[in-house]
């Protein structure tokens, strides 16, 4: 591995802390309301003011809670360059309607019939006027790429046209900002007129621009126009003409301030979060979006650039490009079961990779791509979709060393000239090229194994344009406890083709290996030691046999704690300080998703929440930033000593009733005490209605029918409730130690059944999902702190749910363990699994400045006094800047348009030396720079 890239791993120290019992607000809507609770293992006042209990003081290990010993001289191992970074994907409408600061949503009237309105999506007629959209003018259009185009038709006497309502909650413009029109049209039937653009907010004209004179071909025109209000709701673009016939396609509007003021460039407010991160490394586009559901969805890489039928750079209007060359994708998030979806998810591809790699570039990180493999998405999909043969095959490999010649050739090349024609002359920066996103199984690793040989090959012709280019490959899609069987397989496989090569390395397999986890805040404090050697050999004979694998560098290309709020903040935080200690096998991490748009959201928790004119950082963004913004280089020996204890959580709460995109009917509900055999709760809708016990938790269609509770919407509201499904909740949240049983009906649908238990509420319960992942499975997970988990570990089991069949369930709750049995049948045996955490964790290094950097993770609710003595180390001053995230309640959440309750604050402390005793206050995560020699 180059030098360049290697950082560090250490031990990882100390274990105890918190655990939530009931709900945190994370849905990042203006609803602030809460009923929180919470229930904690340590001791003392759980109050406490931000930054209020700061302090430092004379040494004195009496009096501290943790005794914090560090050796300056001792340098376990080096941190890798590119630990901490930033993960892009296209989900929650983060590109178009997102960071790509384009206004104009269908700009170039592609869209397909899944979208409300079709190809005229986003557009209303303007007048008494004619407006159709011609689809596939293959000799009219643009190009090949860009073949509809709308066709205005006025035949009154006052102005009249089309306007476009922008993307999600709209447009939004700014008093004195700029904006730039762009269309390219032509007249029609000899029409030479003019062609006026406005921006309108509800009946008042903000800002307009004209072209005075249209030709009879295609010609873009560019005009500005300065808004003369602040307007963020009800604002639109209207093209109008006079009395005439206009065709006009690739319609447009951009702020003109945009980030660095690029051209076709990115939203500023929400690009400068990213810098603001200072990530050492960009991984784009996605994810699943790069899989596609199938094939003919997948992210294309040349398609964001602009190729013709036959993958050659398409030359539009005498160069390379253009995004009026590149042909529309569709996005994997679209949900091809809806013909008339209001908020469809397309990929304009005006935020491609030439773009995704100027961004890198100008926020001084190294671009880390990811490409398909020549298989769909493997959990969307329905398993790998139809096998590619060698052909296509051959294709996905060419585009993968095609993309090195993009990225580092010159203009002898074809690629690097295509890069160097849209004005980069300059390489792009590239080490690592992702193969594939969560793929798994014997078919993925013999495409991924065909790419390993096509660039072995590759680097022997042209060593000096591939010799140092790195593969990455997927462990599968989910790498925590529950994914252990394709975790293993991963590593098997790896070594069997090393067995299989004995001339070769690991580095020569892979350069990494991807792991992705999504797992509750518990998870993450209870695995602060994941990396460590105990469980990650750096040994390639047991690679395969160690706790988690091993010897292969890791790059942990997503993972997030499950909710948006402190507490799972800090479970990320002090999950990286074991990241940081083990820098020197962990190459890369990144939080995951990066942006989500309140309005239409596919997927939460995300780092950054924003909608048309406001952007809020989450307070997981804060913690990334302050471990980022203090990345170090050197690991130093470091350990600790404090209070720890283990979770003692058994089941206790409500039941209740609900579906995934599935209409079911539900009868017979009984709750029954298992040690006395009396009857707690019963239900056979016999009733007109639905009891006051009863609680709706979403939008489904629920009346009590002919005796049974009926749930008839075949759909759920994904974005609203995609933790809950639709679900109803009923009984007391003291139950414990009870069996419940019921009879459920499908009627129709994608899926089977949710049955929660032991719930708290929305954000806190279990649920047995049968006939999840596309009526497949059924597993047990867990909503804790409003995150959803994944398959729990050990519960999965085959399940396939038939329409019109009544199925008898029953849940069996006895303190720790519950088991569910279907039709009889046992299907679930889980006990919750005992884990030990630490109250403070920590991590110490140095960088290029020499200061020693300390972190430390409070994540109690009392202050906690560190005793830290700094042995074989100069101080060369008695002040050491601090930096800080910290809170006064675990549930702190920064709600996207109002006041984040939880920043980064820095400041001064003094009274350093070698040895001194420093106090934290609760809930906090911070950072104490000392200056050395």
């Amino acid at each position: 591995m180059n030098k360049k890239l290697k950082r560090t791993m250490g031990v990882a120290l100390g274990l105890s802390v918190l655990l939530a019992s009931a709900c945190a607000k994370s849905d990042h809507t203006t609803d602030t309301t809460t009923s929180t609770e919470y229930k904690y293992l340590t001791k003392g006042d759980h109050s406490g003011e931000y930054n209020s209990a700061n302090t430092v003081s004379a040494y004195n290990t009496t009096d501290a809670n943790n005794a914090l010993v560090i050796d300056a001289s001792q340098k376990v191992h080096d941190i890798s360059d590119l630990l901490y970074g930033i993960f892009f994907e296209d989900i929650n409408f983060a590109a178009d309607g997102g960071l790509y600061a384009e206004m104009v949503q269908n700009r170039s009237f592609e869209f397909t019939e899944l979208a409300s309105g079709d190809q005229k999506h986003a557009w209303s007629d303007v007048g008494a006027v004619t407006a159709e959209v011609t689809v596939n003018d293959v000799q009219g259009g643009l190009n090949g790429n860009n073949t509809n185009y709308l066709v205005i038709s006025n035949n009154g006497e006052e102005p009249a046209g089309v306007e476009n309502r922008g993307f999600l909650d709209g447009m939004a413009v700014s008093e004195g900002k700029t904006y730039i029109f762009s269309v390219y049209a032509k007249g029609l039937g000899g029409y030479e007129g003019s062609l006026t653009a406005s921006i309108v907010g509800k009946d008042e004209v903000l800002a307009s621009c004209t072209v005075e004179k249209l030709t009879g071909e295609w010609q873009q025109y560019k005009l500005s126009m300065t808004a003369g209000k602040t307007m963020d709701s009800d604002v639109r673009l209207e093209v109008t003409i006079p009395q005439g016939r206009v065709a006009v396609d690739m319609v447009s509007l951009f702020p003109q301030d945009t980030f660095h003021q690029r051209e076709n460039g990115l939203r500023k407010d929400l690009a400068e979060k990213l810098e603001e991160l200072q990530p050492a490394f960009l991984r784009f586009p996605g994810g699943c979006v790069v899989e596609g559901v199938n094939l003919n969805y997948a992210y294309d890489w040349k398609a964001s650039i602009g190729v013709d039928a036959d993958r050659n750079p398409l030359l539009f209007n005498g160069s390379y490009g253009d995004v009026a060359a590149r042909k529309q994708g569709q996005n994997i998030w679209t949900n091809e079961a809806v013909t008339n979806d209001a908020n469809p998810c397309y990929m304009s591809y005006g935020l491609g990779f030439y773009e995704y790699f100027l961004l890198a570039e100008d926020i001084h990180a190294v671009g880390v791509p990811v490409i398909n493999c020549g298989l769909c998405c493997m959990a969307q999909g329905n398993g790998s979709g139809p096998e590619t043969d060698e052909e296509e095959m051959q294709r996905y490999i060419d585009d993968a060393l095609d993309l090195v010649e993009f990225c580092r050739g010159d203009a002898s090349t074809t690629w690097g000239a295509v890069r160097i024609a849209m004005g980069h002359e300059e390489p792009f920066e590239l080490k690592y090229i992702g193969i594939g996103n969560e793929q798994w199984g014997n078919s993925f690793f013999e495409h991924y194994e065909a790419f390993v040989e096509a660039f072995d090959k590759a680097k022997k012709e042209n060593p000096k344009m591939y010799g140092d280019i790195e593969l990455m490959f997927s462990a599968g899609p989910d790498d925590g406890d529950s994914g252990a069987t394709l975790y293993k397989s991963a590593y098997r496989r790896a070594q069997a083709w090393l067995e299989k090569n004995p001339d070769r390395t690991v580095g020569d397999y892979a350069g990494a290996i991807d792991h992705h986890y999504y797992n509750s805040p518990d998870w993450f404090l209870s695995h602060t030691d994941y990396y460590d050697e105990s469980n990650y050999s750096r040994n390639t004979d047991d690679m395969a046999d160690a706790v988690y694998g091993g010897a292969i560098p890791v790059f942990v290309g997503e993972y997030a704690a499950q909710s948006n709020t402190l507490r799972a903040a800090l479970a990320e935080a002090a999950y990286m300080t074991g990241l940081e200690k083990n820098g020197d096998i962990v190459v890369m991490s990144a939080y995951a998703p990066l942006f989500g748009n309140t309005t239409a959201m596919h997927w939460a928790p995300d780092l950054i929440w924003f909608n048309n004119h406001t952007v809020t950082a989450s307070v997981n963004y804060y913690v990334q930033k302050i471990f980022s913004n203090n990345a170090g280089s050197t690991l130093l020996a470091s350990e600790m000593e404090g209070y720890s204890s283990t979770t003692d959580m058994a089941f206790s709460g409500k039941v209740g009733v609900g579906t995934w995109n599935t209409s079911a009917k539900f009868d017979n509900l009984l709750i029954v005490d298992n040690e006395s055999q009396k009857t707690l709760a019963s239900e056979d809708f016999s009733g007109d209605g639905l009891s006051e016990e009863w609680k709706k938790v979403s939008d489904g269609k629920w009346s009590v029918e002919d005796g049974m509770l009926v749930q008839a919407s075949n759909t759920t509201n994904t974005a609203r409730f995609g933790t809950t499904g639709t679900a109803m909740y009923f009984g007391d949240e003291n139950w414990s130690n009870y069996t419940y049983t019921l009879e459920a009906t499908k009627m129709d649908g994608d899926e089977g059944f949710l049955i929660p238990f032991s719930v708290g509420d929305s954000k806190n319960n279990f649920f047995w999902n049968i006939g999840g992942w596309g009526n497949t499975v059924s597993c047990l997970q867990q909503v804790q702190d409003g995150g959803k988990s994944d398959q729990l570990a050990g519960t999965s089991k085959k399940c396939v749910i038939k329409k019109g069949e009544t199925y008898s369930l029953e849940i069996v709750v006895t303190d720790k363990n519950v088991k569910c049995y279907l039709n009889d049948k046992l299907y679930v045996d889980y006990t919750i699994p005992q884990s030990t955490y630490s109250d403070c964790y920590q991590v110490v290094s140095t960088d290029e400045t020499g200061d020693i950097i300390m972190k430390l993770v409070n994540v109690t609710g009392n202050t906690k006094t560190f005793a830290i003595a700094i042995n074989n180390a100069k101080i060369t001053k008695d002040t050491a800047m601090v930096q800080q995230v910290a809170g006064d309640s675990p549930s702190n959440d920064n709600i996207l348009g109002k006041p984040e309750q939880v920043t980064l604050k820095s400041f001064e402390v003094s009274q350093i030396a070698d040895k001194f005793n420093y106090t934290v206050p609760p809930y906090s995560v911070t950072v104490i720079r000392i200056p050395t020699n």
